[in-house]
């Protein structure tokens, strides 16, 4: 998708430099458009709409884990996934990523992970290998 979104900004600047001297005032308000909508008003809208997401969530989220499962507890709701649902578990830039067979992710950084890490994925390997 970026890709597309460089050769559609680079080829909207080539059409703006051939065209500009030859169009109105209504055209060169489009192909200014044009030329702005994905390296501007793209990531402008997707920041907008990210700070509503954030907004709406939860404040207080604990995850704890267990020798059966874990459990995802926050202001209002609490859930807790079996070990045998873990499709895998992976470790990535010193983040956890959980996958459930729910198609649920859970990704723990590695502020919430505090330097336990390696342990955590390599519990969580063993539980998930034993369910299976």
């Amino acid at each position: 998708m970026a890709v597309i979104n460089v050769i559609f900004t680079i080829s909207m600047a080539l059409l703006l430099y051939r065209f500009w001297s030859e169009s109105g005032v209504t055209a060169r308000i489009l192909m200014l458009g044009g030329l702005i909508l994905f390296p501007v008003l793209q990531p402008l809208l997707i920041y907008l709409r990210s700070r509503k997401v954030v907004r709406q969530m939860p404040k207080k989220m604990e995850i704890t884990f267990d020798q059966t499962g874990f459990e995802i507890a926050n202001d209002n709701k609490n859930s807790r996934v079996s070990y045998a649902d873990v499709k895998s578990v992976t470790r990535i830039f010193k983040m956890l990523i959980i996958y459930t067979r729910a198609k649920q992710g859970f990704i723990l950084d590695q502020q919430m992970l505090a330097g336990k890490g390696k342990d955590l994925a390599v519990f969580l390997a063993e539980k998930v290998t034993r369910s299976k």
